[in-house]
């Protein structure tokens, strides 16, 4: 079983009531996993309205700290593509690098955001 690792825009994708995007998560076997960087960036651009819905959609996941194995394999990837990839956040950084560790699958709508991974494509 391979775990998935959701990136921001999947998230944000079912709180807008994406049909693919819902239909895409119902239909995991298992529970998914979240970086906790993904919860500080729903959290930064949640509408007051919007926030009951939010906080019970993030119960449902699974949760990866941030540790120091972590930390460090996004600043080498952040050194790595600095130069090619200037636009990728530390939050992405954090989260493909949390990916790498946990030897998950990213499901993202933002591939561009990680070149890290060749082969990646959207889920839905």
């Amino acid at each position: 079983m391979t775990t998935v690792i959701l990136d921001t825009s999947v998230i944000i994708d079912v709180l807008r009531g994406r049909p693919e995007a819902t239909s895409w998560l119902s239909g995991l076997s298992h529970l998914p996993t979240c970086s906790e960087l993904t919860r500080v960036e729903i959290l930064q651009g949640v509408r007051s309205a919007e926030r009951g819905p939010t906080e019970r959609l993030l119960q449902t996941f699974r949760w990866a700290p941030v540790d120091e194995a972590i930390s460090r394999h996004a600043g080498e990837l952040g050194r790595l593509f600095r130069q090619s990839h200037r636009s990728i956040g530390v939050a992405d950084l954090v989260i493909a690098a949390t990916t790498i560790e946990l030897g998950a699958e990213l499901a993202t709508g933002n591939v561009k955001h990680f070149p890290m991974f060749e082969r990646l494509r959207p889920p839905y």
